[in-house]
C-alpha cells in the first residue's frame, strides 16, 4: 500500500536500486563463498600432495623396517611452516616414525582410519593416506597442518571485498539516479500539467518543452490540443450566453459532458504512455543487472585470468577485445547467419574444435573480419575459457547498447501513441522485412525469456512489405509482452512467419493459461484488460489492432488452456486484400 502511494520518480528509483542491488549482492555472495571454498580446497590439495610424496619416500624404509630413514624424511617437513605433526604407521598400525614442529609433541587421537581421508577440525587440517610398496599395503602417513595462515588470508580477502562492494554500491546509486531522472522527468511534467488543468480548468496553461525528441513532439501536440480546447471553450461560452433562460438547464448539462470527454481523452493519453513505457524500462533494469554481474567478474576473476594468460597470447586477446569494441553496428538475422557460416568454415579449415560455437560467439562480439588473426587463441587448450572471458568483457558494451536500444524503444512507444491520436500522419511507409523487427523486439525480452521460456522460431522466406516499420514493431512488442506475462516466465513461445495467398502472416503462440471464452471478444476493446488492477490499462491490443488495420491488414486470436495464438495478416506490396479483411468486433 505504501509503495502504491509513492510518486513515479521514487518508484522508478526504488525499482532500479532494488533490482540492481539484489543482483549485486547475489553475485558478491557467490564470489566470496566460492573463493573461500577455493582457498580451503587449495590447502587440502597441497597437504594431500605432501602426504603422498612423503609416503612414497617412506615406502622402502617401511618394507625394510628402517625407521631412522623414515624419521629423516619426516624431518624435512620443517620446511613447511604450517605443518605441525607428521606420523608414519607400519602395516600393523604402530608408530614407525614421527615429526613434531619445534620438537613439541602434540597429542593426536583417532589418527588411524582405514583408507584415505581428510578433515578440517577447529584450527587445523588432518590428512591420512595409505602407503603402498609394489601395490602391497606397507603403512599409513598422517599429517596435521595449522589453518591459522588460511584464516588470516580469508579475513584479509573479506575486508577487500567489503571495500569493493561499497564502491560498487556508490557507482550503482549514481547510475540509477541518472537513469530515472532522464526517463521520468518529461512524463512527470506532463502529468503535473494535466492535474493542474483538471483541478483549475485553466486551458491557457502550457507545458514547458524540454527537448526536440518524441516526447517534445508530444508536448507540442498536447499544447496545440489545449489551444483548440480553449478556443472551443470560449466559442461555446459565447454561443451559450446568447441562449435564452429556458435553455439554461441544457447549457449546464452540455458543459459537463464536454469537460468529461476532454478529461477522459487526457487521462487515456497519459495512462497509455505510463503503461507502454514499462516494457523498455524492464529491459533497462535487465541490462543494469547484466552490467553488475559482469563488473563482479571483471573485478574478481579477470585480473587472475589476464595474469595467468601466456605472454604470447595476451596481446592477441587484447586485440580481440579491442576489435569487438570498435565494430559496433546492427546486423540483420540474414547477415548473422551468413557470417556464422563463413567464419565457421574458416575455423574448420584450421581444425578448430567447436568451430560453429566459436563462430557464433565471434558474431555476437561483432568480430567478423580477419578472424584468422585469433587462431592462436582458438588452438590453445584453454580456448573456451579465453573466448568466454572476452565475451564477458565486451558484454559491458552490449548491455549499454541494450539500454540505448530500450530508451529508443520508449521514445518510439510515445511516438506511436502520439501518432495514433493524430488525424494527419505524414510518416512515410518503407519496404521492410517484418522478421527483422520481431528479432529486434526479442532482444528487449532476452532476460525474461532466458529464465525459463523456450523460443521456437519457424521463419520461412517472406517478401518485404510496404509498412510503417516502427509501428509494426510496437505490435510485436505488445503481443510478445502479453505472451511472456501469460506464461509467467515459464513455457514455450512459438513464432512463425510465412505467406498465405497475398498475405504475409506472423503467428505468435504461447503455452500460457489462455483467454476465457467470455473475454476473448473483448480483448481488443480500449481499456479492457485480463491483468490484475494496476498491471495493465488494456490499451496495448487496441493500439496494435489500429496499427494493423492502418496497414489494411487484420489480427486474429485463437485461445484454449495451454495455447494462445495471435495471427497478424499484412498485405504483400502491390496486392489488394481489403475485401478479405474481417473487422474484429
Amino acid at each position: 500500500m505504501i509503495f502504491k502511494n509513492l510518486s513515479i520518480k521514487v518508484k522508478m528509483m526504488l525499482i532500479i536500486q532494488l533490482v540492481s542491488l539484489s543482483s549485486l549482492l547475489i553475485g558478491f555472495s557467490y564470489v566470496v563463498y566460492s573463493n573461500i571454498d577455493d582457498f580451503k580446497e587449495d590447502m587440502k590439495n597441497n597437504t594431500i600432495i605432501n602426504a603422498t610424496l612423503v609416503g612414497d619416500y617412506c615406502a622402502v624404509p617401511l618394507v625394510f623396517d628402517v625407521s631412522e630413514s623414515a624419521t629423516e624424511t619426516l624431518g624435512k617437513l620443517q620446511n613447511i611452516p604450517s605443518l605441525e605433526v607428521g606420523i608414519v604407521y607400519n602395516d600393523k598400525h604402530e608408530v614407525f616414525a614421527e615429526y613434531y614442529k619445534n620438537g613439541n609433541k602434540i597429542p593426536v587421537s583417532n589418527t588411524f582410519v582405514k583408507g584415505s581421508w581428510n578433515k578440517f577440525e577447529d584450527d587445523h587440517l588432518s590428512v591420512s593416506k595409505p602407503i603402498f610398496s609394489d601395490e602391497e599395503f606397507a603403512g599409513t602417513i598422517y599429517l596435521r597442518v595449522s589453518t591459522e595462515e588460511l584464516t588470516m588470508k580469508i579475513n584479509d580477502y573479506l575486508v577487500k571485498m567489503a571495500i569493493l562492494l561499497v564502491c560498487l554500491l556508490l557507482v550503482n546509486y549514481i547510475l540509477a539516479t541518472w537513469l530515472q531522472k532522464v526517463l521520468s522527468e518529461p512524463i512527470l511534467n506532463l502529468t503535473k500539467a494535466t492535474k493542474e488543468i483538471s483541478q483549475e480548468g485553466n486551458y491557457k496553461l502550457r507545458v514547458h518543452k524540454q527537448g526536440n525528441d518524441e516526447i517534445g513532439d508530444l508536448v507540442d501536440e498536447y499544447n496545440e490540443m489545449l489551444s483548440q480546447i480553449y478556443v472551443r471553450e470560449e466559442a461555446l461560452k459565447q454561443r451559450t450566453n446568447e441562449l435564452t433562460q429556458t435553455l439554461g438547464d441544457l447549457k449546464q448539462t452540455q458543459e459537463k459532458l464536454i469537460n468529461s470527454e476532454k478529461l477522459a481523452a487526457l487521462g487515456q493519453l497519459i495512462a497509455g504512455v505510463a503503461h507502454e513505457i514499462n516494457t523498455p524500462l524492464g529491459a533497462i533494469r535487465s541490462s543494469i543487472g547484466n552490467i553488475n554481474k559482469t563488473l563482479c567478474f571483471v573485478l574478481n576473476e579477470y585480473p587472475i585470468f589476464i595474469n595467468e594468460l601466456p605472454k604470447e597470447l595476451k596481446e592477441n586477446f587484447l586485440n580481440l577485445v579491442e576489435d569487438s569494441f570498435k565494430n559496433r553496428h546492427m546486423l540483420t538475422s540474414k547477415e548473422e547467419r551468413s557470417l556464422k557460416k563463413k567464419i565457421s568454415k574458416i575455423f574448420e579449415e584450421h581444425d578448430i574444435k567447436n568451430a560453429y560455437s566459436f563462430a557464433d560467439t565471434f558474431v555476437d562480439m561483432m568480430v567478423v573480419e580477419n578472424v584468422e588473426n585469433y587462431l592462436d587463441l582458438l588452438q590453445n587448450e584453454n580456448s573456451e575459457k579465453i573466448i568466454e572471458t572476452a565475451y564477458k568483457i565486451t558484454g559491458l558494451q552490449r548491455s549499454t547498447e541494450n539500454i540505448e536500444f530500450a530508451a529508443d524503444r520508449a521514445s518510439k512507444v510515445v511516438f506511436a501513441l502520439k501518432n495514433s491520436s493524430r488525424v494527419n500522419n505524414y510518416e512515410e511507409q518503407v519496404l521492410a522485412d517484418v522478421t527483422e523487427g520481431i528479432e529486434s523486439v526479442l532482444i528487449l525480452y532476452n532476460n525474461q525469456i532466458k529464465q525459463g521460456i523456450e523460443v521456437a522460431k519457424v521463419y520461412k522466406e517472406i517478401p518485404e512489405i510496404l509498412c510503417y516499420y516502427d509501428e509494426l514493431n510496437q505490435v510485436w512488442t505488445n503481443i510478445l509482452h502479453n505472451a511472456i506475462y501469460a506464461m509467467e516466465l515459464n513455457g514455450k513461445l512459438t513464432i512463425k512467419t510465412y505467406t498465405e495467398n497475398n498475405w504475409v502472416v506472423v503467428s505468435i503462440s504461447d503455452s500460457g493459461r489462455g483467454i476465457p471464452k467470455d473475454e476473448i471478444d473483448k480483448i481488443f476493446d480500449p481499456f479492457f484488460s485480463t491483468k490484475p488492477t494496476g498491471e495493465g490499462t488494456g490499451i496495448g491490443l487496441d493500439i496494435s489492432k489500429r496499427i494493423v488495420e492502418k496497414h489494411h491488414g487484420k489480427i486474429e486470436v485463437q485461445s484454449e488452456p495451454g495455447k494462445t495464438t495471435f495471427s497478424v495478416y499484412l498485405p504483400i506490396a502491390g496486392s489488394n486484400n481489403e475485401d478479405s479483411i474481417k473487422p474484429q468486433q
